[in-house]
């Protein structure tokens, strides 16, 4: 944890440097100074600006997809990240450790920002105040949030100033983790308004991802039974949202995942990267996605060969076209929007490569925007769609199945929007379904997972050994009706086995080292409201 001394001071250099108004287009830029940093409502806005980006770049630039994407079997290669999908992760992943620096960067900004508010704010109102500590506190519950399904029990820290002078911290419990989240997240709801400035968090993306909370807390080690009252949490702040916010979900699935759809009406919170913008604050994960330099316009990849898996492509129904053709690559799937100079791309390969994240070259329809290692994507946190399945699953709650209401309408506008049938009915196994279809490659579904486990560790058990996690295929083509035919599907050398020891990661070696504290048991945490 003596890290946290220099990401303090790395975050406070950052506080004194300025944002223009767009900095969703630019990098962050100006000439504002301590002393006058905070006199001014666009101040202090720059003051929250790299929260959006810059705190979260360590785990954006590759263990998101590890960590978010593979370890929910979305994905594999054995040779990029496969212990993630193999379960065989050590505590000396660097993955591991560039995460717990993100997001421990969030937190350490996030509390810089709000001590600098308090303590400096002059010439702007009280309600100027509290949003810019909306979107701090917004962002680090939203970091507490990963922290908690990643690992479990972690260090909650709500001043910088008292780690400086006491870096060795205990762990603390998981239902004040889950608490400490939830005023956080309480606080934004109350104070950051319904509609303001594009790309900025809204009090409906904080309620929507306060319901996942909720969600989430209903069943977290209950013994297979979910809280009524943190149900009927999880219930208003979802229903409110997909009722109330006047929001719907935006028409073409394929259209979230285009450089010019950036921050459209459907994206609740997300990380904001500058198109060509410098490592720091630059989207990089185009190099790892995209399988070739032909779908980036000659812009250099690795070409890492990420393939969607047995497992997650038997999941798409026949006529699930939309949703899987925005994933993945599979064989003679069209995209007029990529080399649009030679009338489109047709891919006619025979694996599964990787589309989602994907956009195309410099020319097309990008603005030039592309380079390598420099998408002009954002990485979205929270969707509209996933608060219509929290809802959904929050009115599912303890009953076997949900036949009727508002929460299977809203399950259902996901399904009509990637143009399948409505379901009459649905359990919780078609909810785990849609939601990995919905979400794949996205970086989310192993963290809707460890939710899932939490609740109900034996059913998801067998689910994640029934995986075929590490199999791979010859080839993967389609037949005469376009239904993908898998070749001599091969199993790993040595079966992956998940138990309940190796769901939460391991602590990173380095802050076990420099904290031995990590090592005993979570205490209890004094909250300060």
């Amino acid at each position: 944890m003596k890290r946290l001394y220099v990401l303090t001071t790395f975050m406070s250099a950052l506080l004194i440097v300025s944002c223009s108004k767009s900095f969703l287009d630019r990098e962050p830029e100006g000439s504002y100074v301590d002393a006058t940093f905070y006199t001014s409502p666009e101040a202090l806005k720059a003051a929250t600006a790299p929260l959006y980006n810059r705190a979260w770049f360590d785990y954006n630039k590759r263990p998101a997809v590890a960590i978010g994407s593979l370890r929910a079997n979305d994905a594999y290669n054995p040779w990029m990240n496969p212990s993630y999908t193999l379960f065989t992760v050590t505590s000396l992943d660097d993955g591991l450790s560039d995460s717990w620096k993100s997001f421990y960067g969030v937190i350490t900004m996030a509390n810089a920002t709000i001590e600098a508010i308090n303590n400096k704010a002059k010439n702007v109102t009280d309600a100027q105040k509290n949003l810019a500590i909306a979107e701090a506190r917004l962002m680090r519950g939203i970091s507490y949030f990963y922290l908690l399904r990643t690992w479990g029990p972690v260090i909650l820290i709500e001043s910088n100033e008292e780690v400086i002078k006491n870096p060795l911290l205990p762990r603390h419990r998981e239902e004040d983790v889950f608490q400490f989240i939830i005023n956080d997240l309480s606080y934004a709801v109350e104070n950051l308004p319904p509609t303001w400035d594009k790309g900025r968090a809204n009090s409906w993306g904080a309620k929507g991802m306060l319901a996942k909370v909720y969600l989430a807390r209903s069943g977290w080690k209950k013994g297979g039974t979910r809280d009524e009252a943190d149900l009927a949490k999880a219930r208003e702040y979802a229903g409110d949202v997909c009722m109330n916010s006047g929001l719907v979900l935006y028409p073409k699935y394929e259209d979230l995942f285009k450089y010019k759809h950036n921050n459209n009406p459907e994206s609740l919170i997300a990380m904001q990267w500058v198109p060509l913008g410098d490592w720091g604050v630059c989207n990089t994960l185009l190099a790892d996605l995209a399988f070739s330099s032909d779908v980036t316009g000659g812009v250099n990849v690795w070409g890492g060969g990420l393939n969607g898996t047995v497992d997650m492509l038997k999941l798409y129904e026949r006529s699930d076209s939309l949703r899987r053709n925005a994933t993945y690559f599979t064989q003679y799937a069209h995209y007029p929007y990529i080399s649009i100079d030679k009338g489109g791309y047709t891919y006619t390969g025979t694996g599964s490569s990787i589309k989602k994240g994907v956009v195309g070259g410099p020319n097309d329809d990008n603005d030039g925007y592309v380079q390598s290692m420099n998408s002009p994507l954002n990485t979205y946190i929270l969707r509209l769609a996933d608060v219509y399945l929290t809802f959904a699953e929050a009115s599912l709650g303890n009953n076997n199945s949900l036949d009727g209401g508002e929460g299977l309408t809203y399950f259902n506008k996901v399904r009509e929007r990637a143009k399948i049938g409505r379901k009459t009915a649905i359990t919780l196994d078609d909810i785990i379904t849609e939601r990995r279809i919905e979400f794949a490659m996205e970086y989310n579904n192993w963290y809707d997972m460890v939710s899932w486990y939490c609740y109900k560790p034996e059913k998801m058990l067998k689910y994640f050994n029934n995986q075929q996690r590490g199999w791979t295929t010859t080839s993967i083509t389609k037949d005469e009706d376009g239904n993908l035919v898998f070749e001599e599907p091969t199993p790993p050398a040595t079966p992956v086995v998940v138990t309940n020891d190796n769901i939460f990661f391991p602590y990173p070696e380095n802050d076990l080292i420099q904290n031995p504290r990590l090592k005993e048991e979570p205490q209890p945490y004094t909250f300060n409201e």
